[in-house]
């Protein structure tokens, strides 16, 4: 064996004798060490100490929220800790912050309903809106399994997430964990959401949830007059009443995504942890809405709300049709 490692080495090394082998066996320990050292260096970041213990206290609220809208690295060596362990934190208050879901993010009842179609009225000039639905997409880093069907036709990787909300800015319904290329139309229709409302168990008579043109129009959710180039007045008054009305959502997502940074690409892979970061951005906007914390402050634009520009794919409820055309016909000048 011993002349079969000294016949290889001659031949790949050009080494003649066993003085060579010992110092080709130190060269290697010597390469090995460095590596070692390397991986050591790459390990260690500097960071800082007692930066909780004597730092944080000094912050005024304002000085708060602006330090800590940072990223995984910049928390892990401000408090010197991995950022794995960052990570894990990070989603175990997630988690936490979901058990208040049903607390936070709730169906309006039949007053409440009552209260924010008289407050949609005074915005739009239309009677009987409790909300406004709409989806967007949360970009991933990553498709999920390496699943293609998270890409969408803009050829990115993302999540879609569908809300409900109301005049207040208040997501009042909240539904995600569809992959990207999927049809908006196509969740709302799996969504509870969905089979409540086509029971009438959610939507009191006479009220309607307002959404854009991608979405099949019901006699609880209106829908747009498709612009065909041959609209009358009318029917242009009626969508663009029903667009100022729907701005609130695009505000919705603009303060989503621009206070909580981590939804405009979430490198999470476990879907469920996905869903988990992307439920508790929702509850935390609404606390956020529900203790009037500088919700202007933080509103950017959400360029990522309808990236497959997908035209609706389902038929228009006949009484939905009918709803409208009153709507329109009752509507003030």
């Amino acid at each position: 064996m011993e002349e079969v490692i000294k016949a290889q080495l001659n031949e790949d090394l050009f080494i003649e004798d066993e003085t060579d082998i010992f110092i080709f066996i130190a060269m290697e320990q010597t390469w090995i060490m460095q590596i070692i050292l390397n991986l050591e260096r790459r390990r260690y970041n500097p960071r800082l100490e007692g930066f909780s213990e004597n730092i944080v206290p000094q912050f005024d609220s304002k000085q708060f929220l602006r330090h800590f809208r940072e990223t995984l690295r910049e928390v892990s060596n401000t408090f010197a800790i991995g950022t794995t362990t960052v990570h894990e934190i990070i989603m175990a208050v997630s988690e936490t912050v979901n058990e208040n879901l049903v607390n936070v993010i709730n169906w309006p009842d039949a007053n409440t309903q009552q209260a924010i179609s008289r407050q949609f009225q005074l915005q739009s000039g239309l009677p009987g809106i409790i909300g406004c639905l709409d989806g967007t997409h949360i970009r991933l880093s990553s498709a999920p399994g390496g699943d293609k069907d998270y890409f969408n036709r803009k050829n990115f990787p993302s999540i879609q997430l569908q809300v409900v909300a109301d005049c207040d800015m208040l997501i009042r319904d909240a539904y995600t964990g569809w992959p990207g290329c999927t049809h908006d139309a196509r969740v709302l229709r799996n969504s509870s959401l969905f089979d409540i409302a086509e029971n009438g168990q959610c939507v009191m008579h006479g009220k309607f949830i307002i959404a854009d043109s991608a979405y099949p129009l019901r006699n609880w959710l209106m829908t747009p007059f498709r612009d065909n180039g041959r609209l009358n007045a009318q029917q242009r008054r009626f969508n663009q009443r029903l667009s100022v009305a729907r701005q609130i959502v695009e505000r919705v997502y603009g303060h989503l995504k621009g206070r909580f940074r981590r939804l405009r690409e979430i490198s999470v892979r476990k879907l469920s942890r996905i869903v988990s970061l992307i439920i508790s951005g929702c509850i935390l906007h609404n606390l956020c809405v529900l203790h009037h914390d500088d919700v202007e402050a933080f509103i950017d634009n959400d360029d990522d709300r309808h990236p497959n520009a997908y035209p609706n794919i389902f038929v228009d409820g006949r009484d939905g049709a009918l709803f409208r055309q009153q709507l329109m016909n009752t509507m003030p000048l």
